[in-house]
């Protein structure tokens, strides 16, 4: 059991510390092609259909495979935070911006239950990262406090086929809706693109529940 969790930990990018490893190596695994191709970055980011100058949030960024391409679509008006609990995949953020020119990217080095996120936000983005997260409906619940009354939290995980090592963080749809809807979250889009992802777009509908 110990080794399956340890294993599931290595496989994606999320909020909680993790066991040491290479940064550079895991950058690999989270940009490696298979993944790029399953995730569809960029019809996913069309279905975001952001605005330049718009202020972005990646929770739970790794290396930045998602964060880079979202800066160029806010521009050098807008701003993208990469959010990770894990320093080293933040610096490669970090290069792998300047190297391709991109400087509207700023880095936060999460807490385990506190994204430190430093300003209200137009979007926050939560790809393959809340199977990892703890008490999933007090985040979110935070989450939302760091929206305004006309931004948007997009969740991207996984809907069906859980891959082998991931039995402990198995969660429903009916689990989801209950989290959310006790965040203060209502569900304004939904995309069934992603093989084996739910892709789904809320609003804040309300105050989170303590």
């Amino acid at each position: 059991m110990l080794l399956r969790l340890a294993s599931a930990i290595l496989v994606l990018s999320g909020l909680v510390q993790q066991p040491a490893r290479d940064p550079e190596e895991y950058a690999k695994t989270l940009e490696g092609a298979a993944r790029v191709a399953k995730l569809q970055v960029p019809r996913v980011l069309d279905a975001l259909a952001l605005s330049p100058g718009q202020h972005v949030v990646d929770l739970g960024s790794g290396s930045g495979l998602f964060t880079r391409p979202l800066a160029q679509r806010v521009g050098p008006a807008g701003l993208v935070y990469a959010v990770d609990v894990d320093a080293g995949l933040l610096r490669i953020v970090e290069r792998t911006a300047k190297e391709a020119g991109i400087a509207n990217i700023r880095t936060i080095l999460a807490g385990a239950d506190d994204p430190r996120i430093p300003e209200p936000a137009d979007l926050i983005f939560v790809c393959d990262t809340l199977h990892h997260i703890p008490s999933q409906g007090s985040y979110l619940a935070r989450l939302t406090r760091s929206l305004g009354p006309k931004s948007r939290l997009v969740l991207i995980d996984f809907s069906g086929n859980w891959p082998v090592g991931h039995e402990s963080m198995v969660y429903t749809r009916a689990d989801l809706d209950r989290w959310t809807s006790g965040a203060g979250l209502r569900l304004v889009q939904s995309h069934d693109f992603l093989e084996n992802s739910y892709f789904h777009v809320y609003e804040r509908s309300g105050t989170p529940r303590p």
